[in-house]
């Protein structure tokens, strides 16, 4: 979720240039499952050096292709510490699909 500091950045076209060219060089794939072997459509890019105050407007961070990884979303939740292994709101957990379901049915 952007920050109030980057939404502006997020909604930039120098923005939408840097995330298509990482998503194609990374072929829609996320990055971390293939490095386990999976094949997972990547649904965002994620910056390996974390946006700051300080560096949205510097182009060596926000949009410089070595510092973007295309990551599925439960991939960027578990970068950021979103989930952990394993881990779901109460009362919901992931299928042997990936699949997130209620454990209330």
């Amino acid at each position: 979720m952007a920050k109030d500091f980057s939404r502006a950045f997020y909604s930039s076209a120098d923005w939408e240039h840097a995330r298509d060219a990482a998503l194609t060089r990374d072929a829609h794939l996320c990055q971390h499952c293939l490095q386990q072997g999976e094949i997972t459509p990547a649904v965002m890019v994620h910056h390996i050096t974390e946006l700051t105050p300080a560096n949205v407007n510097d182009p060596n961070v926000a949009t410089n292709l070595d510092n973007l990884v295309s990551l599925c979303d439960r991939c960027h939740k578990k970068v950021h510490g979103w989930i952990r292994q394993g881990s779901t709101r109460q009362g919901l957990a992931f299928d042997s699909d990936r699949n997130l379901i209620s454990l209330s049915d």
